[in-house]
């Protein structure tokens, strides 16, 4: 046997992007290919064909590796849906719900998503997410936070998903700036790295979320207007201030439901840097994870599915 010789193709498809691996046995990224192909950008029942046009290359190198994928490719916009799967689950709970999609040359397997109900009885829904959350954990993590539109929390044990909250941390940042008079002076506001007014925002929204300020968060947000104007601060630290006051919001409300454990934190490399300054901010202490987590979680089901022996 060739050390590590391709043994697997995996796919991370989500909305907005497309990565392919080209994993061994034994899970090394030995090729990588990344792309601006997401779901959402390719016609129905184009899909075949455009993951011909991306991974042809490999399909041609090395004939009949299996291929596993996750992501939106899963949802009833993608490929073809894939179901979900309740919480608690292990990897070979999510492995036996794999839906296979193509034909017996091009033989795809979608992973499923996963969903859990709290005690209230409110639902939620991750897809593709949850190979994250399964490549973080193998390493031990047992808390595992993803920050983005839709930021995820997820408490493990054992390599197994337990619950999971979201939060539309990113989705409510973006639409106060850009679609709000209180999120007038954070529009015109200079990118920039977490800074003084961050930490400001993290610690503000961290009290308002506890209930430490005489306002909650809605209250609160309009500071990222009346602070400017008062002269508390810099207009051009209103969109700093006004990203720190949510993720310190979302920290403070994701900690009284997830007590326990180390956040991890996983995903773009500016945003988990971001997240990191919000939990110093806060006096907590987080961890980044290491790239490709995808890629092992993906590898780790595709073992459990028997896809690779």
């Amino acid at each position: 046997m060739v050390e590590h010789a391709p043994a697997l193709i995996a796919l991370d498809w989500g909305s907005s992007s497309f990565r392919a691996y080209l994993m061994s046995r034994e899970g090394d990224v030995l090729d990588e290919i990344e792309s601006a192909d997401g779901v959402s950008t390719i016609a129905p029942h184009a899909f075949p064909a455009t993951l011909e046009r991306l991974a042809g290359g490999w399909f041609l190198a090395y004939p009949g590796l299996p291929i596993i994928a996750s992501g939106m490719i899963g949802s009833r916009h993608g490929w073809r849906e894939a179901p979900y799967v309740r919480c608690p689950a292990e990897p070979r709970d999510i492995a036996a719900n794999l839906t296979p999609v193509g034909t017996d040359e091009r033989e795809v397997h979608l992973a499923p998503g996963l969903a859990y109900e709290d005690e209230s009885g409110q639902p939620d829904v991750m897809r593709g997410e949850e190979v994250q959350i399964l490549g973080i954990a193998s390493a031990g993590a047992r808390l595992v936070v993803l920050p983005g539109s839709h930021s995820k929390w997820a408490s493990v044990d054992r390599g197994r998903i337990l619950s999971f909250k979201t939060f539309v941390t990113g989705e409510l940042f973006a639409a106060v700036k850009d679609h709000t008079l209180a999120g007038a002076f954070a529009r015109v506001a200079r990118s920039k790295p977490p800074g003084a007014a961050f930490q400001r925002g993290a610690a503000d929204g961290a009290a308002a979320t506890l209930g430490e300020k005489n306002a909650g968060l809605l209250g609160s947000l309009f500071g990222a207007r009346s602070l400017p104007l008062m002269g508390k601060l810099a207009e051009d630290d209103a969109g700093d201030y006004l990203s720190g006051l949510l993720i310190g919001a979302e920290i403070a409300e994701a900690r009284r439901l997830f007590a326990d454990g180390t956040p991890h934190v996983a995903g773009a490399e500016a945003l988990v840097h971001r997240y990191l300054a919000a939990f110093d901010a806060l006096g907590l202490k987080a961890l980044a994870v290491p790239p490709r987590a995808a890629a092992r979680g993906l590898h780790l089901l595709a073992r459990a599915a028997g896809l690779i022996r």
